[in-house]
C-alpha cells in the first residue's frame, strides 16, 4: 500500500513538472520569439500567404508575416492578461467573499445575493455590454474578464469562511477578543491558502480561454499592422481562410489549447494533493 502510494505521488510530482515546464516554456517563447522563429512578427511581405517552408516553418499570413513567430508573440499578450486579470478577479472575489462571511446573518444573505446575481450573468454577454461603454479594446477585455470571473471565487470563499468561522481555533480566538481583522488575516487567509493555487491556475486557464473568445468576436478592437497579436486574433484571422491556408490557424490554436491544458492539469494536480 506504501509502495502504491509512493509510486501514485511521484507520478504526480512528475506530471506536475512537466505541465508546469510546458506552461513556463509557452511563456518564456513568447517574449523572445525572434529567437526561436526565423524572423521578427512584426515584418511585412509582399508574398501574400504561403504554405509552410524551410525559410517558414508554419508559413506565412496574407500580409507575408511569419505565423510562427506570430504564434510565440501572441501568447504574450494572452497569459499577460489571463494571469493578471486573474490574479485581480482572485483578490476581488477573496475580499468580498471574507466580508460575506465573516457579517452578520442579514448582511450575509445581501452581499450573497449580490454574487448569486454576477453568477447569473454569463461573462460573454457582459463584455458585449462593456464594449458598448467602454469601446473596443484591450482594457475592456481585462475589465470583463475580472468583473465575469470574480463571483465565483466570492461564493467559494463565502462558503469556506462560513464553515472555518465555526471551527474551534476562530471560536478560541473569539473568545480572547481577537478582531474580525486580526481573525482574517491571522487565522483565516493562511487557512485558506491551500485553496488558492488550484484556483489561481485553473482560473487562468479560463481567463486566457475568455481573452481569446473576446478577441476572436472583435472585443480587442482593430489594431494597427505593427499591434502585438493575440491568439484570439489569429484564430480569427485564420478561420476567414481556412480552406485557402488552414497553417494560418493551426499554430495559434495549438498553442492556445496546450496553454488552456497545463494551466488545468497544474490545478488539478495541485488540488490532488492537499
Amino acid at each position: 500500500m506504501n509502495g502504491t502510494s509512493f509510486t501514485s505521488r511521484r507520478k504526480k510530482r512528475v506530471s506536475l513538472g512537466i505541465y508546469s515546464g510546458a506552461a513556463l516554456i509557452i511563456f518564456l517563447l513568447s517574449f523572445a520569439p525572434e529567437c526561436f522563429a526565423p524572423s521578427s512578427p512584426y515584418r511585412i511581405s509582399f508574398t501574400g500567404a504561403t504554405p509552410p517552408s524551410f525559410e517558414h516553418p508554419c508559413g506565412t499570413d496574407y500580409l507575408g508575416r511569419d505565423v510562427l513567430s506570430r504564434t510565440l508573440a501572441g501568447g504574450r499578450l494572452s497569459i499577460v492578461i489571463g494571469v493578471i486579470s486573474r490574479i485581480t478577479s482572485m483578490g476581488l472575489g477573496l475580499a468580498i467573499g471574507l466580508a460575506a462571511g465573516l457579517s452578520g446573518r442579514f448582511l450575509r444573505r445581501t452581499m450573497n445575493f449580490f454574487i448569486e446575481v454576477f453568477l447569473a450573468i454569463p461573462a460573454l454577454l457582459l463584455a458585449l455590454a462593456l464594449a458598448m461603454v467602454m469601446g473596443e479594446s484591450s482594457i475592456t477585455i481585462f475589465v470583463a474578464i475580472i468583473i465575469g470571473t470574480w463571483a465565483p471565487v466570492a461564493r467559494f470563499f463565502s462558503t469556506r469562511v462560513a464553515q472555518l468561522e465555526e471551527s474551534d481555533f476562530i471560536l478560541a480566538a473569539k473568545a480572547l477578543g481577537a478582531s474580525r481583522l486580526r481573525i482574517a488575516l491571522v487565522h483565516i487567509i493562511p487557512s485558506l491558502m491551500p485553496s488558492l493555487i488550484p484556483l489561481m491556475s485553473t482560473g487562468i486557464a479560463t481567463s486566457i480561454m475568455l481573452e481569446s473568445t473576446l478577441s476572436f468576436l472583435g472585443l480587442g478592437g482593430v489594431g494597427a499592422l505593427h499591434d502585438l497579436p493575440s491568439w484570439g486574433v489569429m484564430i480569427q484571422e485564420g478561420a476567414r481562410v481556412i480552406f485557402d491556408a488552414p497553417w494560418m490557424l493551426i499554430p495559434p490554436s495549438v498553442f492556445l489549447s496546450a496553454s488552456i491544458l497545463c494551466f488545468n492539469r497544474i490545478g488539478d494536480l495541485v488540488a490532488e494533493k492537499e
